[in-house]
């Protein structure tokens, strides 16, 4: 299913409004106003734990698991044959030699800067200005590790990790002299899954813990109203309560619409957000999901 059919989110997004405005009306004002406050709060307390609850299930054992998948991927060759296949298609026509390289990147003092100057000498000149050379260099960092991490984890965690090393390649001087070593290629699988790729999978557990906790709260204070009521009419629904019950249900209907926000986030997430229908592309085609969608992005 393609972008154009985006408008079917807000279909779902309807269908739900009108159901809850339906139960709602039927229900009347009291039962409606006390379902909402329910919903609310289930919302409310899923947004403020999802964060502690997923980082108390994941954290290390997360991080762990991660290390072991990319390290199993892992030699002390990678990157360096990685990096130089990234170097010699920037467009300079330079012909690496990994030997060279592996010492530039052995560097103790600037590796940028070091791999700058090999590249200049290859053909006895320099190959571009010293800032934009440095910004490929940088650039050929995130390449790498991006492709490093999609060849044992997802493709959100991969573009995750890419990005993170674009706004901040510091680290690297850190990671490369790991990643040359062989008896340090878990410690430096372990460096990527800990500052790279856990933010992602922090997202993931966010997204999750949300959905379940949201899940579990909200059928219980539903269960408890009903069961607090009971069969007994609270009141006598007359025109006004009807309307007082959907317009409450309206306002149900919205945090109901979030909560399913969320799912589709995590399925786009989780589904490297290539999927026909799960993905980012098709949501952005809607007229009105897509407002609760951004917030879901947030969480």
């Amino acid at each position: 299913m393609g972008s154009q059919f985006g408008w079917f989110y807000d279909v779902i997004a309807a269908a739900i409004v009108l159901i809850c405005i339906f139960i709602g009306s039927k229900k009347g004002a009291t039962k409606s106003i006390f379902g909402f406050v329910g919903i609310v709060l289930a919302a409310l307390l899923s947004y403020a734990l999802s964060g502690a609850v997923a980082d108390t299930v994941s954290g290390n054992m997360v991080n762990e698991s991660n290390a072991k998948k990319i390290s199993s991927h892992l030699d002390e060759d990678t990157f360096t044959d990685m990096y130089a296949n990234y170097l010699s298609n920037m467009g300079y026509s330079l012909n690496i030699n990994k030997d060279k390289l592996g010492k530039a990147l052995d560097s103790t003092e600037n590796i940028e800067e070091s791999v700058a100057s090999y590249l200049n000498n290859i053909n006895g000149h320099s190959v571009d200005e010293k800032e934009v050379l440095l910004e490929k260099i940088r650039e050929g960092y995130a390449v790498v590790i991006s492709d490093i991490v999609s060849r044992s984890l997802n493709k959100y965690a991969s573009e995750t990790a890419g990005s993170l090393i674009r706004n901040d390649s510091s680290g690297m001087a850190e990671l490369i002299p790991m990643m040359r070593d062989s008896d340090r290629i878990h410690a430096s699988a372990m460096y990527i899954s800990e500052n790279y790729v856990a933010p992602a999978y922090s997202v993931i557990g966010k997204l999750t813990a949300f959905l379940i906790i949201f899940g579990i709260t909200a059928l219980g204070f539903v269960c408890g109203i009903n069961a607090f009521f009971g069969r007994k009419s609270v009141e006598t629904i007359g025109v006004a309560s009807h309307i007082i019950g959907g317009v409450f249900g309206i306002f149900s209907a919205v945090v109901l619409v979030f909560a399913v926000a969320v799912g589709v986030r995590l399925s786009a997430v989780t589904g490297d957000n290539a999927m026909l229908f799960f993905n980012n592309d098709v949501v952005d085609k809607s007229y009105v999901f897509k407002y609760l969608y951004d917030f879901a992005m947030k969480l």
